[in-house]
C-alpha cells in the first residue's frame, strides 16, 4: 500500500506540523544562545508554544473553517460553520521540560476526530526531522527529508518481561508524584526495561515504529494521545485503557504495544488502578502535569 500522504486532510495536518516545527527549531536556537537556566528560558518556551499552536490553528482553519479545534494552549475553538462531530486535537509542544534543557525529544501532535473516532494523525519531532503519519485503514508511516516514506510496524515482542517499555510520570512538583511512583515502579519491575523520556506523543510514535515494545501512562490528555494511538493501531499494535477497553481518550489511561506486551500491561491493571482512581478527572483542574 502506498503512503497516505496524498490524503487531503493528512496533507494539511503534515503542513501544519512542519510549520510548527520551524517555529520550535528557531526557538531551540534562541535557547542555545542564552546562559544555562536563565530566567528568560521560560519566556522563550512559552512564546514558542503559543506561536506554534497559533500556526497550526491558522493552517487548519484556512483549510477547514467548519472544523472545531481543541488545543492545549487555546482550549476549544468553534468552527466558523461548525460541522457536528468533527474536531482537531492539537498539542504544539509535548516535552516542554526536554525542550528547555535542549534534550532533543519533543513533539507536535495533531489529530482529527470524527464522531469520536480518530481518523488521521501526525506526530512530528522538530529536532530530528522525523514525522510520523497515519490515516485510518492506510497504515502508519515515517517521513524524513532524505528518504521515501517507510511503512511502520510494531515490534514482535512476545512478553512484557523482555520488552522495552516507555512511560510517563508526573512532575516531581505534583502532589500526585509520591502517590504514583510506587505503582509505576511495580510495573517497571515486571518489564524488561523501562524508559521515561518525557514526551508521551513521541513515545507512542516509537511504539508504532517498533523502537519501543510498549507504553503505559496513568493520565494523558487527549491531544497527546490521539495521533500516537492511531499510529500504533495502524502499525498493527494494540491500544487500550487499563481494563483492555477502548475508552483511553475518555479515561486518560493509555496502554499501547504489541498484542503480547499490551496484554501483559493490562494484567497489572489492579496495581495501576490503586493510584488512578484518585487521580482520574483531576488532571487539568488540579494541575497534574505530566513530563
Amino acid at each position: 500500500m502506498n503512503s497516505p500522504a496524498q490524503d487531503p486532510v493528512l496533507t494539511v495536518a503534515m503542513r501544519a506540523a512542519r510549520t510548527a516545527a520551524s517555529i520550535l527549531v528557531d526557538a531551540a536556537r534562541d535557547l542555545k544562545r542564552l546562559p544555562s537556566f536563565a530566567k528568560t528560558h521560560g519566556d522563550v518556551v512559552s512564546a514558542a508554544d503559543i506561536e506554534a499552536e497559533d500556526a497550526i490553528v491558522a493552517t487548519l482553519r484556512a483549510a477547514f473553517p467548519e472544523h472545531a479545534i481543541l488545543g492545549e494552549e487555546s482550549g476549544h475553538i468553534e468552527g466558523a460553520r461548525e460541522r457536528p462531530g468533527v474536531r482537531w486535537l492539537v498539542d504544539p509542544l509535548d516535552g516542554t521540560f526536554n525542550f528547555v534543557h535542549g534534550f532533543p525529544y519533543i513533539a507536535s501532535s495533531i489529530a482529527i476526530e470524527v464522531d469520536g473516532a480518530v481518523e488521521a494523525g501526525v506526530v512530528a519531532n522538530p529536532i530530528s526531522g522525523e514525522l510520523f503519519s497515519a490515516v485510518r485503514g492506510s497504515g502508519a508511516w515515517l517521513h524524513t527529508a532524505h528518504a521515501s516514506p517507510r511503512r511502520l510496524a510494531v515490534s514482535d515482542a512476545e512478553s512484557l518481561a523482555t520488552g522495552l517499555i516507555g512511560s510517563v510520570l508526573p512532575s516531581a512538583a505534583s502532589k500526585h508524584f509520591e502517590q504514583v511512583l510506587p505503582a509505576w515502579l511495580d510495573v517497571a519491575r515486571q518489564a524488561g526495561s523501562i524508559r521515561r523520556t518525557g514526551a508521551a506523543a513521541l513515545d507512542l510514535a516509537q511504539v508504532a515504529a517498533g523502537r519501543l515494545d510498549g507504553f503505559f501512562v496513568m493520565s494523558l490528555s487527549a491531544w497527546d494521545a490521539a495521533a500516537g494511538a492511531l499510529l500504533v493501531h495502524e502499525a498493527g499494535g494494540t491500544v487500550c485503557d487499563f481494563s483492555g477497553g477502548n475508552g483511553f481518550l475518555q479515561s486518560s489511561q493509555v496502554i499501547a504495544g504489541s498484542a503480547a506486551v499490551a496484554a501483559g500491561l493490562v494484567t497489572v491493571e489492579d496495581i495501576l488502578e490503586t493510584v488512578v482512581g484518585p487521580i482520574r478527572g483531576e488532571g487539568e483542574a488540579e494541575g497534574f502535569v505530566m513530563e
